[in-house]
């Protein structure tokens, strides 16, 4: 018999490297926006401000409740410019509450198909999914 848990990729948020930099403990700043799945983002949000890219950095807004467990985040990009391209899945460690997973450097637009698998105690992933569009006017 397994214990209950329950995940979801509650959205998207746009940061910067000091939080991408904290890894598993990253914390969402107070007052940043989530993005719920199925959100399309135009304009310049969300946009590098810098040279560096050091912000505008894409995380998985992923919220968990259960024991603690694996789990992993893999990224299915459609360019606007065309083509399916699958990413190597980011492999994590959950806890109860809220995760940020870095998505990895995305500039471009298009469509960003996110899987979200954990809680292997069954031998059958649970799944959560979500989608995230960008048509942003970046420099």
């Amino acid at each position: 018999m397994t214990a209950f848990a329950d995940g979801t990729v509650t959205g998207f948020a746009f940061v910067n490297s000091s939080v991408t930099g904290m890894g598993s403990q990253a914390k969402l700043p107070a007052g940043a926006k989530i993005y719920p799945p199925g959100s399309k983002v135009t304009g310049v949000e969300g946009c590098p401000t810098n040279r560096y890219h050091t912000d505008g950095m894409i995380v998985a807004v992923i919220d968990y409740q259960g024991r603690p467990t694996a789990g992993s985040v893999t990224i299915t990009e459609h360019p606007a410019r065309g083509g399916n391209f699958e990413r190597a899945p980011y492999y994590i460690d959950l806890n109860s509450g809220r995760t940020l997973q870095y998505l990895g450097p995305i500039f471009g637009n298009g469509i960003y198909d996110v899987l979200f698998s954990y809680d292997y105690n069954t031998g059958i992933a649970k799944k959560s999914s979500a989608t995230l569009t960008l048509d942003r006017s970046c420099r």
